[in-house]
């Protein structure tokens, strides 16, 4: 019985591996969850009495660039992992034994008897019918053929529909930590290796997924940071969304998602300049009000205070501040003392009175103040006159601007609209 190592399944010759055949059955050796999702979507395409119990499934053998079945088959399926499934009938993809020697891409042996052989064309064009018959040599000898039912035709799994799969997978909260990096691993292989096979290359091709809009927009992040200098890519676990950072800048943070929940499915870019005390006084010192204020007219990006306070670095309380955004911008703007940090706590019912008086802040922002400062006991207050600047896109034109190769060129100079209202670039 031959038995090949996942980790060295090319013995002496390398430049021979399937690196992502490889990858792809490692990721199914050491994840059954993963096994099972193969094993589902295969039976998916088989007749109804030929599915499995999901009651009595357990993990199978993953082997690799082998020529042999280790175990007695049952029932022996050959599959087909390709970018397009060929547009034929099953019936012309007949499958038969065959007496040639094989070196099959992967073999996946289920306990209850469910034998899968798989074939990797990552290009359909390179599909060679005779190479998805299974050969009557990598039984073993006490084996008969006749003992094995082979299904008639391969059953055909495209590429995006597998990673598609291990994207869903991989938000789902099921898999431990151990799992989800390796699935995440593998994904960043393919888009490095074979981005042509991803389902989420472009947003035409995510539709409403919400797993593939996700790892869409992480990717335009990449491109759009991919040559230049001092930025970063981020991840906001509390509210899921990606970021490029900009250490040092006034507006840190660019954030970038998608909202598929309305009618209209929207792509949008949100800022926050004057997030800190610091920020706030290099914002003011830099801003062209006008320019800044007119952003909306001008160029379609919303501006809207974002007044919050903070203690030790983390925001506590963000305020529904009822003033317009003028207003706002010249209460603070005119009076700096107005805003960083107050260490006076015996007043601060006093001025969160004044605050809410004057329609800086709600009557239940005062509320917070209490209890998150004067009921704490925290010695001090940091009071921050931040902004959100904020736009939306449809996603149709998103769509329109990328099949024209111009969607990156149009964020990029959209940013730089904001941007240069306080003299700032990406």
């Amino acid at each position: 019985m031959e038995q090949v190592s996942l980790f060295s399944p090319f013995g002496n010759t390398p430049e021979h591996e399937d690196r992502l055949t490889w990858a792809f059955l490692v990721v199914l050796k050491y994840d059954p969850s993963l096994q099972k999702f193969l094993r589902d979507l295969v039976e998916s395409r088989l007749p109804p009495e030929r599915r499995g119990s999901s009651h009595t499934w357990e993990p199978g053998l993953v082997s690799t660039q082998t020529s042999k079945i280790a175990s007695p088959p049952r029932f022996l399926v050959s599959v087909l992992l390709t970018d397009v499934c060929p547009d034929v009938c099953p019936e012309e993809i007949k499958v038969e034994w065959s007496d040639r020697g094989v070196r099959y891409d992967g073999v996946v042996e289920y306990p209850n008897g469910l034998t899968l052989i798989i074939e990797n064309k990552p290009s359909h064009g390179d599909v060679w019918k005779e190479q998805l018959s299974p050969s009557r040599k990598s039984l073993s000898s006490d084996v008969e053929v006749e003992d094995v039912e082979l299904h008639e035709s391969a059953i055909c799994l495209e590429w995006s529909d597998i990673l598609e799969g291990v994207l869903r997978y991989i938000h789902s909260g099921i898999p431990p930590f151990g799992s989800r990096e390796i699935a995440r691993d593998f994904l960043s292989f393919v888009e490095e290796l074979h981005p042509e096979l991803t389902p989420y290359r472009t947003f035409e091709l995510c539709g409403d997924r919400p797993e593939a809009l996700r790892r869409r927009v992480n990717l335009l992040i990449h491109d759009l940071i991919a040559e230049k200098e001092n930025l970063e890519y981020g991840y906001d676990n509390r509210n899921d969304w990606p970021y490029i950072l900009r250490k040092e800048k006034i507006a840190e943070r660019i954030a970038f998602g998608t909202d598929s929940n309305s009618d209209r499915k929207k792509f949008w870019v949100r800022l926050w300049p004057a997030d800190t005390v610091g920020q706030a006084d290099r914002f003011f010192d830099a801003v062209n009000k006008s320019d800044f204020l007119n952003l909306e007219a001008s160029h379609g990006w919303k501006v809207r205070p974002n007044l919050h306070f903070s203690f030790l670095g983390t925001q506590l309380i963000h305020s529904e501040t009822r003033m317009e955004k003028c207003t706002y911008f010249n209460h603070f703007s005119h009076h700096r003392d107005r805003y960083r940090r107050e260490s006076d706590m015996n007043t601060l019912a006093t001025r969160a009175e004044s605050w809410e008086c004057t329609g800086l802040i709600g009557p239940q922002d005062r509320t917070k103040i209490r209890t998150e400062f004067i009921e704490t006991n925290r010695n001090h207050i940091n009071i921050i006159p931040g902004f959100e600047v904020s736009r939306d896109w449809d996603l149709e034109e998103v769509i329109e601007l990328e099949k024209r190769g111009k969607l990156n060129a149009h964020i990029l100079e959209s940013l730089g609209h904001v941007l240069r209202t306080w003299n700032e670039t990406l």
